[in-house]
Formats: structure tokens, sequence, C-alpha cells
């Protein structure tokens, strides 16, 4: 902070969860009191635009919050530019317009504003009207992007400090990422607070790391945690994003109290930091207090006129993009029999990270096929096989938030959003063996039979052309027990010599290092498109592909035989109780009577697994499934519950 006296000693007070600090030195002359207020999204991952029934704040609305409230700053911490296909379809470029039009001040990059390369971030940060950061990314040595940014603000001055987890260099394509290095984050974190300290009355950590421990080195509390106490003392607060959680807390630590707010994913929630300054002739005091606004909260914010018009300005520029988009988004690929589940289930579990789904086994089928034919003009003689990890499918088939069963061009993008192309490649068993233990590091299984979901991996592997079992409890490194070919060969873990030949993500493909690439077929979007086209039209039109679960297998599997579902009926949101309704289990012909009890709740036994229910009365299906639980229980506060929807 700015120091005008140097011998005049900090001090900090604490007031309920409210940080009070005072700077070393005011400025020689006196400024008057003033409020800050700092709106904040993370995550958002291109869903723009307001949808009441899946909470998505919007940014329309978001600009009218901003212009409507005095003295604000508008910050993004990452992972805006990738995910839903009005990001995807124009690599970010169409969400940078639409964050311009908002009025966004400062963003940290996120892991996933590299899915589409270095030299497309480049491009996306010179269309933005404002700063993007990653303070701790170098490139060949050099700083990548600014590494903060000071905003003045009724007289004071506020630094911005952005950071980027270091497991971006795993999670992003390496070859996308040449001479992109991701350094420490608590080092930098350090580096940067006593390069702008003096220059400000206040810095904000804007740090895309997350509160999971699981899943990154560093979160963004450990960060606190390292730095040291007069360290501490100059920040006022942490913006975070990455894990996809809700934070609403203050981290303290002797006389520090800093909070640390996060907003879940997709624009679900909106964060918010007070900064109230007042004048002291010892120096510049300030408190700090976080909160997270959830949709109702944010849609009922009090808007002024400015604010109106500013929202009706970017309304328009939104419905602009979003009408020239839908001309390809909308474009109708066939009639789907039935959903082909897999990645995010409701924005809640991560299915093709944990067990074989039916998209995987669809996509991984499309590889195959086009790897066949691959073969066949090159005269090969291998084996064919195909997969895919589970961090590569973001979605089912179609999109859970999509209208009917049609499945458009936009269904496949919001799938396959991070421009990975398909390879073929020559590899040997061991090879194959390695990559897939890559993918069980993180499983295990609980005495009740439930994998465990808290470690779940993007590496896990679906594939197509083999199967493979594998003991979940086994050491890390020896989990899988045998893979076998579908011709019935068994693969040799230790076999060097004999070569498959195989189609995957060139994500996937790095990991491979001696591997012999052959050439490549295509992005992954174009060739789950053509392969569903392929099928449709072979069938009037319509998609009709059975999953059978008979690609992953778990040895000596703890879960019990059948387990109990529990869903709830609505219609207009009010349960129907003590009903008479018909169930659809997976493919059966024929539909189970089934009657809701006093709570409106429907009890099933299934046997374990993977299933697919719905009922006649209603249009919408549920995924269930044992190992993850998925549909089990009801899902965690504020996120999609499981239920069927019915018109009565």
């Amino acid at each position: 902070m700015k120091k005008a006296f140097l011998n005049i000693i900090s001090l900090l007070l604490v007031v309920g969860n409210i940080s009070i600090f005072t700077s070393c030195a005011p400025e020689v002359t006196p400024r008057e009191e003033a409020q800050i207020t700092i709106f904040s999204t993370n995550d958002i991952h291109g869903s723009l635009k307001n949808d009441e029934k899946n909470g998505i704040i919007g940014v329309e609305k978001l600009a009218e919050i901003k212009a409507s409230t005095q003295n604000a700053i508008l910050v993004d911490v990452g992972d805006a530019t990738q995910g839903a296909s009005f990001a995807s379809i124009s690599r970010g470029a169409d969400v940078i317009t639409m964050m311009n039009e908002t009025g966004y001040d400062v963003m940290v990059a996120g892991n996933h504003e590299f899915d589409y390369g270095a030299d497309v971030l480049l491009q996306n940060c010179e269309n933005a009207t404002f700063p993007i950061l990653a303070a701790n990314v170098k490139r060949n040595g050099q700083n990548f992007l600014d590494s903060y940014k000071i905003l003045e603000m009724a007289n004071y001055k506020i630094g911005f400090i952005g950071l980027t987890t270091v497991a971006t260099a795993t999670s992003t394509n390496p070859s996308l990422l040449s001479g992109i290095t991701f350094e420490d984050e608590v080092a930098t974190a350090k580096e940067e607070i006593a390069k702008i300290k003096d220059e400000t009355d206040a810095i904000i950590l804007l740090t895309h790391m997350g509160d999971n421990s699981s899943a990154v080195s560093c979160t963004s509390e450990k960060l606190l945690s390292m730095l040291t106490l007069s360290e501490q003392k100059e920040i006022a607060a942490v913006m975070d994003g990455h894990s996809h959680t809700k934070e609403e807390k203050v981290y303290t630590n002797s006389d520090v109290r800093i909070p640390i707010i996060q907003t879940g994913v997709n624009f679900t929630n909106l964060g918010k930091v007070t900064l109230n300054f007042k004048d002291q002739t010892e120096g510049v005091q300030f408190t700090s207090q976080g909160e997270v606004m959830d949709y109702d909260e944010a849609m009922n914010y009090t808007i002024i006129e400015e604010g109106t018009s500013k929202g009706e300005q970017v309304s328009q520029k939104l419905a602009s993009i979003t009408s020239e988009q839908n001309k390809i988004l909308n474009e109708k690929l066939c009639v789907l029999e039935k959903p082909l589940f897999g990645g995010y289930i409701c924005y809640d579990y991560v299915e093709s990270r944990l067990v074989e789904t039916a998209y995987g086994d669809f996509v991984t089928d499309a590889f195959k096929e086009f790897a066949e034919v691959f073969k066949e003009n090159e005269k090969l003689n291998f084996p064919v096989v195909a997969i895919e990890n589970g961090g590569g499918i973001s979605q089912s088939l179609p999109t859970w938030y999509s209208d009917g069963t049609n499945v458009t061009r936009g269904d496949v993008l919001n799938a396959f959003n991070h421009g990975n192309l398909v390879e073929v490649l020559k590899v040997s068993p061991a090879e194959l063996f390695q990559v897939i233990e890559k993918g069980l590091v993180t499983t295990d299984q609980e005495n009740t039979g439930k994998l465990v979901v808290t470690k779940v991996s993007g590496s896990f592997i679906q594939c197509s052309g083999f199967s493979y079992t594998y003991n979940p409890s086994n050491p890390t490194g020896n989990k899988i027990v045998e893979i076998k070919l579908n011709n019935g060969q068994i693969l040799q873990r230790l076999d060097t010599e004999n070569k498959i030949l195989l189609a995957t993500n060139n994500y996937v493909s790095s990991s491979f290092q001696k591997a012999e690439k052959l050439g490549e077929l295509g992005g992954e979007d174009i060739l789950v498109e053509d392969y569903i086209l392929k099928l449709s039209q072979a069938n009037q039109g319509v998609l009709d592909y059975a999953c059978s679960y008979d690609r992953i297998f778990i040895d000596q599997d703890k879960s019990p035989e059948t387990y109990d579902v529990k869903i709830q009926v609505l219609s207009e949101e009010a349960a129907q109780k003590n009903q008479e309704f018909h169930l659809f289990v997976d493919d059966a012909e024929s539909a189970k009577s089934i009657t809701s009890d006093d709570e409106g709740n429907l009890s099933i036994t299934l046997s374990k697994g993977a299933h697919v229910l719905k009922l006649a009365e209603s249009s919408n299906y549920i995924y269930v499934n044992n190992y993850s639980g998925t549909g089990v229980s009801n899902t965690k506060e504020g996120y999609y519950r499981f239920t069927f929807d019915v018109e009565k």
C-alpha cells in the first residue's frame, strides 16, 4: 500500500467477519471516504444468456447491476471463453466481444482459456478492451500475459494480481502450449505483491486455483497460508475460480481476516466484494467484506435508469451474435431415440471421468470406425482400438438443458468444446496399459460399493475395440487386471514388441511418448457429427444407440447386487402424491406400474450399474448409477434435483 511516512506502524482491526486494514501512511492530501464494489464471475464457460429454468444470471443483468452501482469494478476469474457452444463456435471470440460490451475491467486467464492454443488466447487478449492477467505464466522465460493491473476508483488505487493454476500444464493439450510454463503460484504472488504494494491502497488476488486440494497442488486458501503476515495484510480479498464450488468464507490467521469468494459454475451466482475506505491521519484504512449473490438476489438487484439502458444495449448485441450463431448451431442432425449420457450430468457429476458411459462408448466407436477406414486405405495390418479421456466429454447428448429430442450441431459442440483433433497412432500394449493406469490413479471403492467420486480423473479412459478389468482398491500403477481385444486376444502389460492401431484425441496422444503418429482423422466434434449422421440416416433420421456397459469391469467389486433409488414426481413443481405411474427402465418394451408415496416419491430397486429411467407420463429421462451415486439421492444443494416432470 502507498507509504508516505515509513515510521508509522500498520494497524489491523477485526470486527465480525469484516477485515479492517490500515496502511503504513496516507496520501499527503486526505481523500474522502469511499465505497468500492467489485463484482466477479468465474467459470461461466460461455453461459452468457439469462436462463431462469437453469438459474443462469446472464450478461444483460450483469451489465445492469454494474451500471447501477456507484464505484463498481467487474472482474472475471477465468474459464469464460470455453465451454458452451456460444464460446466454442468462435473459439472464445464472441465471449470476449460480449465481455467488452458488458463492461468487464479485468480478467485472469483460466486453464480452459488455453484450450484453443496460446496464439488464440493472445488474439482474444488483443480483442479484449480489458487486460487478461496471468502472472505465473511464462513463454520462453518471458511473461506471457500481464501480471497485474492497477485500477483507480474514487481516488483509490486497487491492484489486481492474476494467478492461473499450475495444473493447467497437464489439463490442457501440451501440443498447444509450446514454450509455455506455469510457475509456482506462491512464489509469484510474493513477487507481485512486493512489486505493487507501494503503488496501491488495496490488493485483490484473482486466483483461478479453487478449493479442491485433490485437483490442484495449491488452492487459494493454501496460497494465503504460505504468505507472510505482512504480505497477508496487503490483501483485501481473494476472488477465486476453477473448482466450480461456491466459496463464501474468510481466511483467518492471527490478526488477519481475508474474504475468499467463488461463484460456482455457469453463471448461477455473482461474487461481490465491498471495500470501504475511511481516511485516518495514520493512513488509508479500509474494510473488506465478501459475499456470493444467488440467482434471485442478482435478478432482484435494484436497477437505475442507466443500468436499464446498458442492459438493453448488451441484450441487443447478444441477440445479434446469437442469431448468427444459431444459423449453424440449430442445424438438426437427427432425432434421438434415447439420451446418450456422459460427461457432466446436470453440472453435478462427471460420469465419463469415473465409469463407462453410453456417450463414451459412442464416441470411441466413432473414432474406431474412422480408424478402420484409415487402416484399409493405408493397407495396414494391426488390431484397431480407440480411446477417449473422460474429461474430453463435457456433456451428454443432447445436452441436458436441450429442448426435446432433436440433436443439433450445437449439442455436439457443447460436448466436444476443447478443439481437439483425433489422431491415429501405432502403440504397444505396454503403453496402452500405462495410459489407462494413469486414468485409474484416483479410483478407489467404499465398502458400500460406491466409487470414490471426490477425486475423479479427467484421464479415466472410455474405450472401443477392447475391454478392460481393474480393481479400484489395488495400488496405484497396478490396478488393471486384464485388457482384452474384441477378437479375444489378451494383452500383456510388458509387451513392447506387438503393435496396435489406436485412434484418440491429441491431448491423450501426448501420453504415448514412444508411439508413432500415422495421421489425423479430423476434429472430435466433426467425427462425432459424421458418425451421428451415418447411423441416423441409415435409420430414417433416428439415432438409436444402446449401451450394453460391457467394456469396463470392476474386479472384486464391493457393490451389492441391487440398490435403491428414490425419485420425486412433480407437476408444476407440486409433488404428485399417491398416484400410479408407468416406468420404463433402460430398453424395456413395456412399462411397470409404480405408485408414488405420501411425498410424491417413486421407490425403485435396480441391479447394480447405470440405468436410464423414464415415465410414460413425462418427457425427461433420468440417469442413475450406484457406482457414482448419481440420482441415488438428491444432489448437493443448489444443483439440479433428480425429478420426473409430468403434466397432469
